[in-house]
Protein backbone atom coordinates (compact mmCIF):
# COMPACT_ATOMS: atom_id res chain seq x y z
CA UNK A 1 0.00 0.00 0.00
CA UNK A 2 1.68 3.37 -1.16
CA UNK A 3 2.26 5.81 1.27
CA UNK A 4 -0.25 9.05 1.38
CA UNK A 5 2.03 11.94 1.42
CA UNK A 6 1.61 15.39 1.27
CA UNK A 7 4.00 18.04 0.40
CA UNK A 8 2.66 20.49 3.66
CA UNK A 9 3.53 17.56 6.25
CA UNK A 10 6.69 18.89 6.92
CA UNK A 11 5.66 22.59 7.71
CA UNK A 12 2.53 21.17 9.00
CA UNK A 13 3.98 18.48 11.63
CA UNK A 14 7.61 20.36 12.61
CA UNK A 15 6.72 24.24 12.15
CA UNK A 16 7.47 26.69 15.19
CA UNK A 17 4.06 27.46 15.86
CA UNK A 18 3.22 23.32 15.26
CA UNK A 19 0.70 21.50 17.91
CA UNK A 20 3.52 20.29 20.54
CA UNK A 21 3.81 16.25 21.07
CA UNK A 22 5.35 15.22 23.95
CA UNK A 23 6.65 11.63 22.80
CA UNK A 24 7.37 9.13 24.86
CA UNK A 25 9.30 11.06 27.32
CA UNK A 26 6.22 13.32 28.03
CA UNK A 27 3.79 9.86 28.54
CA UNK A 28 6.62 8.66 30.81
CA UNK A 29 6.32 12.18 32.98
CA UNK A 30 2.44 12.17 32.95
CA UNK A 31 2.66 8.16 34.24
CA UNK A 32 4.60 9.34 36.83
CA UNK A 33 2.99 12.32 38.21
CA UNK A 34 -0.31 10.31 38.38
CA UNK A 35 1.14 7.47 40.05
CA UNK A 36 2.64 9.91 42.90
CA UNK A 37 -0.74 11.52 42.97
CA UNK A 38 -2.58 8.45 43.62
CA UNK A 39 0.03 7.29 46.16
CA UNK A 40 -0.39 10.52 48.16
CA UNK A 41 -4.20 10.40 48.48
CA UNK A 42 -3.92 6.49 49.62
CA UNK A 43 -0.84 7.11 51.72
CA UNK A 44 -2.96 10.59 53.27
CA UNK A 45 -6.39 8.65 53.70
CA UNK A 46 -4.57 5.58 55.46
CA UNK A 47 -3.03 8.24 57.85
CA UNK A 48 -6.04 9.70 58.05
CA UNK A 49 -8.23 6.68 59.13
CA UNK A 50 -5.31 5.96 61.67
CA UNK A 51 -5.56 9.32 63.25
CA UNK A 52 -9.24 8.94 63.67
CA UNK A 53 -8.90 5.44 64.84
CA UNK A 54 -6.52 6.61 67.83
CA UNK A 55 -8.74 9.73 68.22
CA UNK A 56 -12.01 7.41 68.98
CA UNK A 57 -9.11 5.06 71.35
CA UNK A 58 -8.07 8.17 73.29
CA UNK A 59 -11.77 9.17 73.83
CA UNK A 60 -12.54 5.59 75.24
CA UNK A 61 -9.79 5.16 77.36
CA UNK A 62 -10.54 8.59 78.88
CA UNK A 63 -14.31 7.89 79.41
CA UNK A 64 -13.55 4.39 80.57
CA UNK A 65 -10.61 6.09 83.55
CA UNK A 66 -13.42 8.63 84.08
CA UNK A 67 -16.33 6.40 84.53
CA UNK A 68 -14.53 3.57 86.22
CA UNK A 69 -15.57 0.37 85.88
CA UNK A 70 -19.56 1.29 84.88
CA UNK A 71 -18.71 2.83 81.06
CA UNK A 72 -18.37 -0.66 78.39
CA UNK A 73 -16.37 -0.79 75.73
CA UNK A 74 -17.16 2.35 73.17
CA UNK A 75 -17.28 2.25 69.40
CA UNK A 76 -17.77 5.61 68.16
CA UNK A 77 -16.96 8.89 69.33
CA UNK A 78 -20.84 9.93 69.55
CA UNK A 79 -21.24 7.12 72.40
CA UNK A 80 -17.92 8.74 74.15
CA UNK A 81 -19.19 11.72 74.26
CA UNK A 82 -22.59 11.59 75.41
CA UNK A 83 -21.00 9.17 78.41
CA UNK A 84 -18.68 12.16 79.12
CA UNK A 85 -21.55 14.28 79.25
CA UNK A 86 -23.41 12.23 81.26
CA UNK A 87 -21.20 11.84 84.10
CA UNK A 88 -20.83 15.64 83.71
CA UNK A 89 -24.64 16.10 84.73
CA UNK A 90 -24.22 12.99 87.41
CA UNK A 91 -21.29 15.67 88.99
CA UNK A 92 -24.03 18.20 88.83
CA UNK A 93 -26.94 16.03 90.10
CA UNK A 94 -24.53 15.24 93.09
CA UNK A 95 -23.82 18.50 94.02
CA UNK A 96 -27.39 19.59 93.99
CA UNK A 97 -28.43 16.45 96.05
CA UNK A 98 -25.10 17.10 98.39
CA UNK A 99 -26.63 20.64 99.26
CA UNK A 100 -30.42 20.11 99.48
CA UNK A 101 -29.68 17.35 101.76
CA UNK A 102 -27.65 20.16 103.71
CA UNK A 103 -30.81 22.31 103.67
CA UNK A 104 -32.57 19.34 105.27
CA UNK A 105 -30.64 18.60 107.86
CA UNK A 106 -29.52 22.42 108.78
CA UNK A 107 -27.82 21.28 112.32
CA UNK A 108 -24.98 19.49 110.60
CA UNK A 109 -25.62 16.14 112.60
CA UNK A 110 -25.26 13.77 110.43
CA UNK A 111 -27.77 10.71 110.29
CA UNK A 112 -27.04 7.89 112.26
CA UNK A 113 -25.35 4.64 109.92
CA UNK A 114 -25.36 1.01 110.71
CA UNK A 115 -21.66 0.83 109.91
CA UNK A 116 -18.77 2.66 108.46
CA UNK A 117 -16.57 0.96 105.40
CA UNK A 118 -15.30 2.18 102.44
CA UNK A 119 -15.45 1.80 98.71
CA UNK A 120 -13.83 -1.24 97.04
CA UNK A 121 -14.79 -0.94 93.44
CA UNK A 122 -16.06 2.26 91.39
CA UNK A 123 -19.13 2.79 89.99
CA UNK A 124 -22.20 5.11 89.68
CA UNK A 125 -23.83 5.81 93.11
CA UNK A 126 -27.66 6.33 92.48
CA UNK A 127 -31.19 7.94 94.12
CA UNK A 128 -32.65 4.14 94.26
CA UNK A 129 -31.50 1.21 94.28
CA UNK A 130 -32.08 -0.10 90.80
CA UNK A 131 -29.68 0.16 87.82
CA UNK A 132 -31.23 2.72 85.74
CA UNK A 133 -28.94 5.75 83.54
CA UNK A 134 -31.68 8.12 85.19
CA UNK A 135 -30.91 6.95 88.80
CA UNK A 136 -27.16 7.80 88.53
CA UNK A 137 -26.17 10.40 91.40
CA UNK A 138 -22.64 10.55 90.69
CA UNK A 139 -18.98 8.30 90.80
CA UNK A 140 -17.61 6.61 94.39
CA UNK A 141 -14.26 5.73 93.57
CA UNK A 142 -12.01 3.01 95.63
CA UNK A 143 -10.91 4.13 99.09
CA UNK A 144 -13.93 6.82 99.56
CA UNK A 145 -14.84 6.59 103.37
CA UNK A 146 -18.28 5.99 103.46
CA UNK A 147 -21.25 5.34 106.25
CA UNK A 148 -23.96 2.74 106.20
CA UNK A 149 -27.39 3.81 106.41
CA UNK A 150 -29.88 1.49 105.48
CA UNK A 151 -29.73 -2.00 103.68
CA UNK A 152 -32.22 -2.89 101.29
CA UNK A 153 -32.10 -6.25 99.12
CA UNK A 154 -34.37 -5.59 95.86
CA UNK A 155 -34.22 -9.29 93.44
CA UNK A 156 -31.29 -10.71 94.58
CA UNK A 157 -29.23 -8.34 94.84
CA UNK A 158 -28.31 -6.27 98.27
CA UNK A 159 -27.82 -2.74 98.16
CA UNK A 160 -26.94 0.24 100.83
CA UNK A 161 -27.73 3.56 101.25
CA UNK A 162 -24.67 4.79 102.39
CA UNK A 163 -23.62 8.93 102.89
CA UNK A 164 -19.72 9.43 101.66
CA UNK A 165 -17.88 10.73 104.54
CA UNK A 166 -14.46 11.67 102.91
CA UNK A 167 -13.74 10.91 99.28
CA UNK A 168 -10.87 9.31 98.44
CA UNK A 169 -6.98 11.02 97.67
CA UNK A 170 -6.32 9.33 95.12
CA UNK A 171 -9.05 9.67 92.69
CA UNK A 172 -9.21 9.22 89.11
CA UNK A 173 -11.27 11.12 87.86
CA UNK A 174 -14.51 13.68 89.55
CA UNK A 175 -16.50 11.81 91.80
CA UNK A 176 -18.88 12.98 94.40
CA UNK A 177 -18.54 15.46 97.33
CA UNK A 178 -18.46 14.49 100.60
CA UNK A 179 -21.94 13.99 102.08
CA UNK A 180 -23.71 12.92 99.34
CA UNK A 181 -26.28 10.14 100.09
CA UNK A 182 -27.16 7.64 98.17
CA UNK A 183 -27.52 3.50 97.03
CA UNK A 184 -24.95 1.57 95.69
CA UNK A 185 -24.47 -2.17 95.44
CA UNK A 186 -22.86 -4.33 97.82
CA UNK A 187 -20.52 -5.45 95.64
CA UNK A 188 -19.09 -1.98 95.43
CA UNK A 189 -18.15 -2.07 98.80
CA UNK A 190 -16.36 -3.38 101.76
CA UNK A 191 -18.85 -5.95 104.20
CA UNK A 192 -20.59 -4.44 107.00
CA UNK A 193 -19.10 -4.34 110.34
Amino acid sequence: MPRIMRSDDWDRLFAPNAPKRGGPLRALVNLIMIALALGALIWGGSWLIGERQQQVERLAATATAYAGTVVPQMTSVAAVTQTVEAQGTATRIALRTATAQAALNPTGTPEPGIGSGEVVRGGNLRQEPRVAPETVVGLIYPGDRITFLERRVVGDQVWFRIRVDQPAADRSGEGVPGGTEGWASAILLSPLP
